[in-house]
């Protein structure tokens, strides 16, 4: 995917790496600048080395932020993962087993005069 933003003009002294140019172009008639794809930091990085302009920085920021959307999770996404369920689930596991394991020690009988009377025999 390609995205775009306005940047009026760039900086004289911006020349795009031969590895990008097929991914980072600047239409001058439209005052576009664009990129091809997820742009990653370090590509990032070596694209705000080129020049100190603050407008080429902005831009620059704003594509990056672009590239990022498509594969960022969505911020309300309220649905509870396969990898959040799991812990929760060997937790749950564990508490059965422990009670179940722990229960007849701590059980009382159901008559206690009864229980009295068959240790007293």
């Amino acid at each position: 995917m390609e995205y775009s933003v306005r940047l009026s003009r760039l900086p004289e002294q911006v020349t795009f790496p031969e590895r990008l140019r097929g991914r980072v172009n600047y239409d001058a008639a439209k005052g576009l600048l664009s990129y091809h794809g997820f742009m990653t930091k370090c590509t990032y990085d070596e694209l705000a080395a080129l020049d100190d302009d603050a407008d080429y920085h902005r831009a620059l920021e704003q594509l990056f932020v672009l590239t990022s959307q498509d594969i960022a999770p969505a911020p309300n996404d309220r649905r509870i993962s396969p990898m959040m369920l799991a812990p929760i689930a060997a937790m749950l596991v564990v508490a059965v087993l422990a009670w179940a394991a722990l229960r007849p020690r701590f059980a009382t009988p159901a008559n206690p005069t009864a229980a009295v009377a068959a240790s007293a025999s």
